[in-house]
């Protein structure tokens, strides 16, 4: 006789697929067991006893062995889900994760739909900052989808702790302060944050910063022990005086040391400044008077200061 440990998302038929290859097995699960039924909720960490050694299709159970393969649908109790709001945001994670972490504050009604067998979460959001945690009580095949529904608008939203490998934003939506910590994404759905006036994204491994070019209020930006090439920040800085009209000064902080010397730039045959380098484009930010009259333009590159100073003769 053997014993058999029920791991979390299993159901009768699931441990029948694994045990027999069929599920078929079925009988002999409750014959061993006669206080199971197949109604029954099962647990992770029980155990049921089992014929040792019978198997009723071992093709089937010889393939799970060799690709290490679970069989754990779960019993999806609670599908279809309704939200009532609109979706805006998914977020996906890697299917091996068993738990999620949001931190945010704003207002609106939220829904949250974790990607398992949970009721879909609701709550009404404050200025106050809260956690949510969330425990996956099932396991899938594929990468678990986090969605977000309603029509709100975030104070702060840290998705730090998510452990979401992509991030996607499905209409334009408020996010005043926007925090994600020590992770590798692709953050081009930043372009659809709207009145974003500080992110912070220290340790972000990305190529490419030109999302953030639309977010004209941006006032802060912490990009500390960033895993970017030079060139990836030199592309950014050199659009940022392309595109300076209507956008606020920023203070930036940077580990990345961008090419070039902070000097001021050559002018090409027609008299316009030819900005060759990361370096002279923050030249040329710290340096025109029009660009700072509502406050400076800063960058600090590993605790050296570059800012704008009226009185400095290499003003424009």
């Amino acid at each position: 006789m053997g014993k058999y440990k029920i791991t979390a998302g299993q159901n009768i038929y699931d441990i029948a697929m694994h045990l027999y290859g069929s599920i078929e097995g079925i009988v002999d699960l409750l014959i061993n067991n006669p206080g199971l039924s197949l109604d029954d909720n099962l647990k992770s960490g029980d155990e049921l006893e089992y014929t040792d050694g019978f198997t009723i299709n071992p093709d089937i159970v010889a393939y799970n062995k060799l690709y290490n393969l679970l069989p754990a649908n779960g019993e999806r109790n609670v599908y279809p889900k309704e939200p009532s709001g609109q979706r805006f945001m998914e977020l996906y994670q890697d299917n091996k994760q068993t738990a999620a972490s949001l931190l945010l504050g704003g207002s609106g009604r939220l829904e949250i739909d974790w990607g398992d067998n949970t009721d879909i979460e609701v709550l009404v959001l404050t200025d106050e900052a809260r956690e949510l945690q969330h425990y996956f009580n099932d396991r899938i095949a594929s990468a678990r989808r986090i969605s977000l529904y309603g029509d709100v608008g975030f104070r702060m939203l840290d998705i730090s702790r998510s452990q979401a490998s992509q991030v996607y934003l499905l209409r334009p939506l408020d996010i005043e302060k926007f925090t994600c910590e020590k992770m590798g994404l692709d953050i081009s759905f930043l372009s659809l944050s709207e009145n974003t006036y500080e992110l912070s994204l220290p340790g972000l491994q990305t190529d490419s910063l030109q999302s953030l070019l639309s977010l004209k209020k941006l006032m802060r930006l912490d990009l500390r022990e960033a895993k970017m090439k030079p060139s990836v920040l030199d592309t950014y800085l050199k659009a940022l005086v392309e595109k300076h009209y209507g956008r606020r000064n920023l203070t930036a902080y940077f580990s990345t040391i961008p090419a070039g010397i902070y000097r001021k730039p050559e002018k090409d045959s027609e008299g316009n400044y030819r900005i060759s380098s990361g370096m002279e484009a923050i030249w040329m930010l710290t340096h025109e008077p029009a660009w700072n009259e509502r406050g400076a333009w800063t960058f600090i590159i590993n605790q050296t200061i570059y800012t704008y100073e009226p009185d400095d003769t290499g003003n424009l």
